[in-house]
This record gives structure tokens, sequence and C-alpha cells, in this order.
């Protein structure tokens, strides 16, 4: 399945979903990745005001004492816990966008890791693993 993204500049965003996220980026504006598995498509908006991604859903009585995602949530990319800080790195490296570094919870009977990107439009990916105790 792939999302659908309005933005703002479509050759700018190829180019950041190309070079800063490592998806392979087609002329029509499709952008994939494998690993993690992503896939979107890229429309231009035909007016700035029409880029909306979200925003921070307001707090909840979520399990675990949890206090819910630390800013809006575009996409959720789930990944190997033995690979998501090499991930991390490699973002950091092609000059990607950390939206917030790698974060760790405990979950009680798991471990969670999380960190997040943002593309030139504001849209937030958040790649996460966990693991058992």
């Amino acid at each position: 399945m792939n999302q659908v993204r309005l933005v703002s500049d479509l050759q700018r965003s190829k180019e950041y979903y190309k070079n800063q996220l490592g998806c392979t980026v087609d002329s029509w504006g499709h952008a994939e990745r494998k690993e993690p598995r992503l896939g979107f498509i890229l429309y231009e908006a035909e007016h700035a005001d029409a880029v909306r991604p979200n925003r921070k859903p307001r707090v909840a009585n979520y399990p675990k004492q949890w206090e819910g995602p630390l800013c809006g949530i575009d996409s959720y990319a789930y990944t190997d816990w033995d690979r998501i800080d090499d991930l991390l790195e490699q973002f950091r490296s092609d000059g990607a966008v950390i939206h917030y570094e790698m974060k760790l919870e405990d979950q009680g009977d798991m471990l969670w890791k999380e960190f997040a990107v943002s593309d030139p439009d504001q849209y937030v990916i958040v790649f996460g693993a966990g693991k058992m105790k």
C-alpha cells in the first residue's frame, strides 16, 4: 500500500525522498523503500494551503502510562530492533531532518525504540522497533 502525499514542490520532495530517505523514486513521484517498507505517491498540491501534515492528537488515557505521541505523525514504519540504530545513523549521514532523536521506552513486558524524520513539508515519519524483555 502506498500513501498519497500532497507536497508543495514535487521535484524537491522527490529529491529528498531519494537522497535523504533512501527511496527509489520514479518520474511520476512514486517513492518506495524496501527496508523498512515504505511507499508514497507524491503529488504537487495545487495550492500551498492544501499541504496538511497531521497535528498532534489530544492526550488520551493510553495503556501502560504512555504519554502518547510526541507530535503529529503522518506515517509509522516498523523495523527490526537490531537495525533501528543503524537506520537512524544512515538517515543522519544522508542529511535527513531528524524530527526527534531515538527514545527508549520500557513498556513492562517489552522495550520499544523509535525516532522520527520529517520531510520538506513537515510530514513526520516515525520508525519504531520493539523486543520482548
